[in-house]
């Protein structure tokens, strides 16, 4: 009897785990450009400039759930932050923002 509760916490346990593990790849990153432009911002999807409008209508119809907005020195932060939020309300679960000094 002993043995059997043992091997039932043992299976129990590894069901667990097994549902803590990641079974499939991740989705690619949605990478969104920002910096300043003029008097205001440029936001670049895969090396064309987008409106807020077009980043939400590109973000919805994104098949990645991650996005990234990389953004050198001197961005305004209502660039950097109106991109993240425009992709958070796109539905992207996870944005992310890094600065980029090339």
């Amino acid at each position: 009897m002993r043995k059997l509760l043992i091997l039932v916490a043992i299976g129990a346990a590894a069901a667990l785990l097994a549902a803590c593990v990641r079974t499939r790849e991740p989705s690619p990153l949605f990478v969104v450009s920002a910096m300043r432009g003029g008097d205001g911002c440029r936001v670049l999807v895969e090396g064309k400039r987008v409106t807020s409008e077009q980043l939400l209508e590109i973000g919805r119809r994104s098949a990645s759930r991650r996005a990234v907005v990389i953004y050198s020195q001197g961005t305004p932060y209502r660039c950097i932050g109106g991109s993240i939020f425009t992709l958070q309300r796109a539905g992207l679960t996870s944005v992310d923002a890094v600065r980029w000094d090339g």
